[in-house]
């Protein structure tokens, strides 16, 4: 976040939101939020309401390790353009220690790890997945299409 706020690119990704889609992975979805508990408690962007907790704040079970590596399925919380072609609770590839707990406004995907996080989100043009598409198989490659196909809302 830091080196984000020195290069100059907030203003730039504020304007770049209300003029086209935007797409953000993993830490971009996470850097979104009021705020994240990953090297201390560090201020985000705080376009969003929520917070980015690791997943020991989340009472997740000992047996599942941390980072959260590999396919887990996703629930869509809420219809959208996003989610044309694709199952309900359809893998996707996550690699991540740290996971968004968001207000219900802006989710339309979920996922359990031990504890349900968010997973998607999207508002006007911007759509955000903690999930990776790009090595997601089909179901991302879906995702990046209908992405692709999107139009300023």
């Amino acid at each position: 976040m830091q080196r984000l706020q020195q290069s100059g690119l907030v203003n730039a990704l504020e304007k770049a939101v209300n003029e086209k889609p935007m797409l953000a992975i993993c830490v971009g979805m996470q850097a979104l939020f009021d705020s994240s508990e990953e090297s201390g408690a560090t201020a985000c962007l705080g376009w969003y309401k929520g917070v980015v907790r690791h997943f020991n704040e989340l009472s997740v079970p000992d047996d599942l390790t941390i980072p959260h590596m590999g396919w887990s399925r996703v629930l869509q919380h809420q219809s959208h353009p996003i989610w044309h072609q694709i199952d309900d609770g359809e893998r996707f590839y996550f690699v991540h220690s740290f996971a968004v707990q968001a207000s219900d406004d802006v989710v339309i995907g979920q996922t359990d790890y031990g504890a349900r996080f968010t997973s998607a989100i999207a508002q006007g043009n911007l759509v955000a997945t903690q999930f990776h598409p790009e090595k997601s198989h089909r179901a991302g490659l879906q995702l990046l299409k209908n992405f692709t196909e999107m139009t300023i809302c």
